[in-house]
């Protein structure tokens, strides 16, 4: 079985280095380095040719027009010839044996996860989450629990995949949630991915902190009942987009995608578009029902798992705060 790894680059030179020389030293090699640049102004393209020179099993792609980290990862995963692929960000180290612990893990699933460390280089906050994260399809349908730069999957989930612009969802978020409902992902309980946090970092935005104090509870409470209708907007825009997704998996694949997750997913959003007092209460009584898939760790009493679930309708649009904050 061959792998592939597929790495994206664009003015990445500060770090690539480290990062290529951590890919060519797994403990299991891949058959191919695909790397594709975004039309990088620094010195990332000297850099790669520089390594395509020794290393023969590194591929470079030059993008003439830019096409963004999503259009960038989309066109080259589709370049990947291996039977698994793993994706690499430019600056991030890999724990040597991360192919290997994968490999292994995957089994027959459809996709392999594992724990990403942060860390910083110049004085950017971080901060490490080492509980075992929820991947049932219900939680993924609010956020990503499986970055990108940590997926290693079999070939086979890239058919899966809508063609390029039918959603504007993230690449690595489509993968992981096609796979989540196909209840096939796998996710070893180890550090697999040194995830480097820096100012200049593509997705440098820090994360909102979560106090747990009553104060900071109720004033959570009352800012998402202040903007309860535009949050709620931003949400029923992405269930739209992944009932177009789960429309095209039951086309595909009907059998493969006959699943529990499936069936949740698709009453959470009925329940969603029922716009009357009564459609609320009872998606709070789903999300209480089901209270064990929403949350990003299993909450150990349940009883107050089942009493956070009641909130969630609400708290759960919490997530697109950040989405508002941009446009205004």
């Amino acid at each position: 079985m061959t792998v592939s790894i597929v790495m994206c680059t664009y003015n990445g030179a500060s770090y690539i280095r480290e990062q290529i020389d951590s890919l060519l030293a797994q403990t299991v090699p891949a058959n191919e380095i695909l790397i594709q640049d975004d039309g990088s102004t620094d010195a990332t393209w000297a850099i790669l040719t520089e390594y395509t020179q020794k290393y023969p099993q590194i591929k470079l792609f030059h993008n003439t027009d830019r096409k963004g980290i999503n259009g960038n990862f989309m066109s080259a995963l589709r370049k990947a010839k291996g039977d698994f692929i793993a994706i690499s960000d430019q600056d991030d180290i890999w724990e040597a044996d991360k192919l290997e612990t994968q490999l292994k893990s995957i089994g027959t699933k459809l996709m392999c996860g594992g724990f990403s460390k942060p860390f910083s280089t110049d004085g950017f906050p971080v901060k490490w989450d080492d509980r075992m994260p929820c991947l049932h399809a219900l939680r993924l349908c609010y956020l990503s629990e499986v970055p990108g730069h940590v997926q290693l999957f079999r070939r086979e989930l890239l058919t899966y995949l809508p063609p390029i612009g039918r959603i504007t969802m993230m690449y690595d978020w489509q993968l992981q949630f096609i796979a989540a409902v196909a209840e096939s992902i796998t996710f070893p309980d180890k550090v697999l991915v040194n995830f480097r946090r820096h100012s200049r970092a593509a997705t440098a935005t820090e994360t909102i902190p979560v106090e747990n104090s009553g104060k900071a509870g109720l004033k959570t409470f009352f800012f998402l009942l202040n903007n309860y209708a535009p949050l709620n907007g931003y949400f029923k825009q992405r269930l739209q987009q992944i009932e177009i997704l789960l429309s095209d998996l039951e086309r595909l694949n009907p059998q493969l995608f006959a699943t529990e997750s499936m069936q949740l997913v698709r009453k959470l959003i009925e329940l969603e578009n029922k716009r009357s007092f009564m459609g609320y209460l009872r998606l709070t009584v789903f999300c209480m029902a089901h209270h064990d898939k929403l949350f990003h760790a299993q909450e150990p009493k349940k009883w107050k798992s089942i009493l956070r679930a009641a909130y969630y309708p609400m708290y759960g649009l919490n997530y697109y705060r950040g989405i508002m904050a941009e446009e205004c």
